[in-house]
């Protein structure tokens, strides 16, 4: 699998639980899904996920750092849950906790792919420098 498809993966598994679980912390804090200020908030861990794949479908300059940036967001946004869900001892915040803690290690792993794809990119430019070199 190449790191791209890894990115997509990740990053969008990354943007459900995210999304999944700030939907939680909406209900838990007594809003409505359907409030005007839930909506807003969701669609971004959606625009955000769908930045990043296509970035990483382009392969553009820029797009290992969107990367890691929007899978830092993911990965606080899942331990945020992590820390604030209560009861944390009954079996719903057991599964929100375990939920986070998936979250918190998926937006590791797109760092982790979000650095690998700066990382290929570079070393790509470089390869292709190195040849314009020899050319010359």
């Amino acid at each position: 699998m190449k790191n791209s498809e890894k990115v997509i993966t990740v990053t969008s598994v990354a943007a459900v639980v995210a999304l999944v679980l700030d939907a939680i912390m909406f209900l838990q804090h007594g809003h409505s899904l359907l409030a005007s200020n839930v909506w807003p908030r969701l669609a971004l861990f959606i625009v955000l996920a769908v930045i990043v794949n296509a970035l990483a479908l382009v392969k553009m300059r820029f797009c290992g750092y969107a990367t890691i940036l929007v899978n830092l967001y993911f990965a606080i946004a899942s331990l945020a849950t992590f820390q604030s869900v209560t009861p944390r001892t009954s079996v719903y915040g057991l599964f929100v906790e375990a939920l986070s803690i998936i979250g918190i290690l998926l937006g590791t792993a797109g760092i982790y792919y979000g650095i690998k794809q700066r990382s290929d990119y570079t070393k790509a430019r470089i390869e292709k420098l190195m040849k314009k070199a020899k050319k010359k």
